[in-house]
């Protein structure tokens, strides 16, 4: 890919306006001039809506309809996405910096690759950081060993996610790892690593805040490999809950603390 590719980044958002507009803003004001922006609003009822259309003139696609959950509303995106390369920036998110779209572009041009991926960090509602994430350069032997990249730090050819499939919308918030898999583990891609930051994500609570949730979350990723035709390896949930642990740690210590206040 000599000239430059154009990129296509989805949006989805539901009920956002809190946390919306800076998002949009690390898309609107990124210097890659070959960006075709989509953001696929859920039908909002609380003003979202009003907040996106005050970027409309930097938005090339603007959807607002009922869907049935995220992984819905992305594959809508993905199905009117026009560009060579596509990626995510959920609402609450954000591109880490002005320029971050085009390092992303400058390597699918210098390089014959399908996806890439990149460091991430973890914000809270205060904008601290409260942990960064390092990605290694790829293997699969990572993944086998409970490795995923931030799922948003993530941009693919589209030409690829036509040919492996969408976000299947049967499997809730695992959808995004049962992804990974088969488009990272299970199909022979061309992955490379960008070594730098791609994006700043909300601090959620689901997945630090019970742990029984989370061990039965490995399950249902230990099963993605199944769906797969993979047989998941012994040693899969032990080491993605060692991943998870301090995670799970700092998250009880947060909140304590904020109890204590």
């Amino acid at each position: 890919m000599s000239a430059k590719p154009r990129i296509s980044i989805i949006t989805i958002a539901f009920n956002n306006a809190s946390d919306i507009e800076p998002t949009l803003q690390s898309v609107v004001n990124q210097d890659y001039p070959a960006i075709e922006y989509i953001v696929v609003d859920g039908a909002s009822t609380d003003g979202t809506l009003e907040i996106i259309k005050r970027y409309q003139a930097q938005i090339d696609d603007l959807i607002s309809e009922p869907d049935n959950g995220m992984y819905e509303a992305i594959n809508k995106g993905i199905g009117r996405a026009t560009g060579d390369i596509v990626g995510l920036i959920h609402a609450g998110d954000r591109l880490y910096s002005n320029d971050v779209v085009g390092r992303i572009a400058e390597k699918f041009r210098q390089q014959q690759i399908d996806a890439i991926y990149g460091h991430s960090v973890l914000v809270d509602s205060s904008d601290r950081v409260v942990r960064v994430n390092r990605s290694p350069e790829f293997s699969r032997g990572a993944i086998r060993r409970g490795w995923m990249p931030s799922h948003q730090s993530i941009y693919m050819r589209k030409s690829v996610i036509a040919k492996n499939g969408d976000y299947r919308t049967d499997l809730g918030p695992n959808a995004d790892y049962e992804f990974f898999v088969r488009h990272f583990y299970r199909y022979p891609l061309r992955v490379a690593r960008l070594d730098d930051f791609v994006v700043r994500f909300a601090l959620g609570g689901s997945s630090t805040t019970n742990y029984s949730k989370l061990f039965h979350r490995q399950r249902i990723h230990a099963n993605c490999w199944r769906i797969n035709g993979l047989d998941p390896p012994f040693y899969l949930i032990p080491l993605k809950l060692a991943r998870k642990g301090p995670q799970f740690i700092r998250g009880l210590i947060r909140r304590l603390g904020d109890s204590r206040r």
